[in-house]
C-alpha cells in the first residue's frame, strides 16, 4: 500500500461516515467498516508517518468518535488505539535503537555542564507528562508525533542562551520556568511547549503570572481586586474625613 492509496481509503471512509445519518446500518455504513478493515492492515511505517503528518486525520478520527451511530464509532475508536499503540511503540524502537547503535547521537543531548545537563532532564520529565494528559484526539495525535527529549533540549538550549547560567543571576527565573512546567495544576504550559505553541525563546520571556496554571492567574486575579477595593475604600473614607473637617 502506498500513501496516495492510504489517504484515499481514509478520505472513502470519511465520506461514507458522513452519508450515515442515523443509527440503523446501511450500505455507507458496509463501505465504511470495509475502508476501516483495509486502513488497519496498512504497513506500521506508513500510517505512522501519515498520521503524524497529516493534520486532518485527528478531525477525521474525531467525527468517527463522535458519530450516532454505534458500529462507525466503534470501528473509529478500535483504529485509533491501534494507531496510537503504534505512534507509541514506534517511539520506543527510535529510542531502543540510538541507545545501542555505535555513533548514534542520543535523542538527549548531553552538554558536559552537569546543571546544564539537570535542567534538560527536568524540563524532559515535565514534557514526558503530557501524553498521559491529553484527551482529545487531534491532540493526542500532535502529542504522540513530538519528542520530549528534543524538545527539552532546545528549550534549555534556549534559556542558556538569554539566562546565562543555572547558578548565575538569573537563577529565580530557572526556578520559576522549571516549576510551572512541572507544576501538576499547569498541564496547558507544558503542553503548549511540547508542541510548539510556545517555543524556549518565547519561554524565557514570559513572566511568572503568564506561565502560572489558570489556578494561580485567578488566585492573583482576585488578590488584585481585593488590592483595589481595599484602596478604594481608604480614599473614600479620606475623602469623608475631609467633608467633615471642612
Amino acid at each position: 500500500m502506498q500513501r496516495q492509496e492510504f489517504l484515499e481509503l481514509f478520505e472513502a471512509a470519511l465520506r461514507a461516515a458522513k452519508s450515515v445519518r442515523g443509527v440503523e446500518d446501511s450500505p455507507e455504513v458496509s463501505r465504511f467498516v470495509d475502508a476501516m478493515n483495509r486502513l488497519k492492515q496498512a504497513p506500521k511505517s506508513l500510517a505512522c508517518d501519515v498520521v503524524c503528518t497529516t493534520s486532518s486525520m485527528g478531525k477525521g478520527l474525531r467525527f468517527f468518535n463522535d458519530h450516532k451511530n454505534p458500529q462507525i464509532r466503534s470501528e473509529g475508536k478500535l483504529l485509533w488505539n491501534l494507531w496510537l499503540r503504534l505512534l507509541y511503540a514506534s517511539g520506543r524502537e527510535q529510542s531502543r535503537h540510538e541507545e545501542t547503535t555505535p555513533g548514534k547521537i542520543p535523542t538527549m543531548k548531553k552538554t558536559g555542564d552537569s546543571k546544564r545537563d539537570k535542567v534538560r532532564e527536568i524540563l524532559q520529565t515535565s514534557l514526558a507528562k503530557v501524553a498521559n494528559e491529553v484527551v482529545e484526539t487531534e491532540m493526542k495525535t500532535r502529542v504522540a508525533a513530538c519528542d520530549p527529549c528534543a524538545v527539552a533540549v532546545s528549550v534549555e538550549s534556549a534559556m542558556f542562551d538569554k539566562l546565562g547560567c543555572f547558578m548565575g543571576p538569573q537563577k529565580a527565573k530557572y526556578r520559576s520556568i522549571l516549576f510551572n512546567m512541572g507544576d501538576t495544576n499547569n498541564p496547558d504550559l507544558r503542553r503548549k511547549v511540547l508542541t510548539g505553541e510556545i517555543n524556549g525563546e518565547r519561554l524565557v520571556t514570559m513572566e511568572t503570572q503568564e506561565m502560572g496554571s489558570e489556578q494561580l492567574r485567578k488566585e492573583l486575579q482576585r488578590i488584585k481586586e481585593r488590592a483595589r477595593f481595599k484602596e478604594e475604600s481608604r480614599m473614600n473614607m479620606l475623602r469623608s474625613a475631609d467633608l467633615i473637617m471642612t
